[in-house]
């Protein structure tokens, strides 16, 4: 959780930048950031965790192979 709010806040401050920039399109600007960002956030944290997973996986692999071999 520790990871995914540092990153739901690290997409709020991406999403203010993009703001300052595209700010005449949009109406109700604070909704949409955090909206935005949620998204952002989940869906960077969900390719986090299956990189840990899939680094896990890989070890497994090897050790098996390796237990195989010998």
């Amino acid at each position: 959780m520790k990871g995914f709010i540092s990153t739901f806040f690290a997409c709020i401050v991406i999403c203010l930048i993009a703001t300052f920039f595209f700010a005449s399109f949009l109406d109700n600007i604070w909704a949409i950031i955090v909206f935005i960002a949620f998204l952002l956030a989940v869906l960077i944290t969900v390719f986090l965790n299956q990189e840990s997973r899939i680094e896990e996986l890989e070890k497994k692999m090897e050790k098996l192979l390796n237990n195989e071999l010998d």
